[in-house]
């Protein structure tokens, strides 16, 4: 991981630190959200279990979304749809999702998600989410 702001690990709910999920903000105020897939926790038969996919793309969603707010604390009030197009099975190494604001309304915000695998797209989701009414935007 390059040319990003690490999030301090300490940081997140315990879902993110259950699944060992490290969090950052890109150049450009991109959402980036990875973890490292083993064999013990986070992998499955053959392959990554999708919903790793799906949980690391609505996590870089919601810092991207932050980041377009002065105060980005509880600032959404609930996914609204994520779909993920799954391109390639995930493996073990790192699983990485970039997250990028496509629309910034007064309600609704919606992203795009690249994820990588090995530096490999392997999945491309796009995410809507309910914002809170008494967001303070810059």
């Amino acid at each position: 991981m390059t040319d990003f702001i690490a999030i301090p690990e300490g940081y997140g709910p315990p879902f993110h630190k259950l699944l060992g999920v490290r969090m950052g903000i890109g150049p450009n105020k991109e959402g980036v959200a990875w973890v490292e897939i083993d064999p013990e926790k986070h992998y499955g038969n053959r392959w990554a279990h999708g919903g790793m996919v799906g949980a690391l793309a609505d996590i870089a969603s919601g810092i991207a979304i932050g980041r377009m707010l002065e105060n980005p604390m509880n600032a959404i009030d609930g996914t609204i749809e994520l779909k993920v197009n799954f391109l390639r099975k995930v493996v073990e190494g790192d699983l990485t999702a970039t997250a990028r604001v496509l629309h910034f309304g007064k309600r609704v915000a919606v992203t795009e998600v690249d994820l990588t695998n090995k530096d490999r797209l392997c999945a491309k989701a796009i995410a809507t989410f309910m914002l809170r009414r008494d967001l303070d935007k810059p």
